[in-house]
């Protein structure tokens, strides 16, 4: 989520892109005293991250109440719908066996020469790859 945008994940994409930044300019510094720094970008897994059907009842009523109007109305009440839907949803497409994150994570720090990056789990590489060697509007696309 912070190598390549995807929609309504603007905030925790955000987030993990100055992570992944900040992690990218550890290495490079501190590589000058031994100090080694890895990054691992997962594919999708079931973390609960999503929350629950009753936490997204009471996201929704506190920022409808909050919100102001014309915001309320430019998005719509369908969008933030559309996005609890689509949160809801997406464990299912996701992996529910966490091994491969945790075997990236147990090599970087047990390996004598870990990896910089590691992107544990099916595909986790594939959209990145996309993004970077195809023109913009192809991701925005696909």
């Amino acid at each position: 989520a912070g190598g390549i945008p995807l929609p309504r994940y603007a905030a925790y994409g955000a987030s993990k892109a100055a992570l992944s930044m900040f992690s990218g300019v550890m290495r490079q510094e501190l590589s000058k005293w031994g100090i080694k720094v890895m990054a691992i970008h997962p594919s999708g897994f079931r973390t609960g991250i999503e929350g629950t059907a009753e936490q997204w009842d009471r996201q929704e009523k506190e920022l409808m109440e909050n919100l102001p109007a014309d915001t309320r109305q430019a998005y719509g009440e369908e969008y933030l719908l559309g996005l609890r839907n689509y949160l809801l949803h997406l464990p299912s497409h996701c992996a529910p066996d966490l091994s491969p994150v945790l075997g990236s994570v147990l090599h970087a720090l047990l390996a004598r020469r870990p990896q910089g990056l590691y992107t544990p789990g099916k595909g986790a590489y594939a959209p990145l790859c996309i993004f970077c060697c195809f023109p913009l509007w192809f991701y925005d696309f696909f």
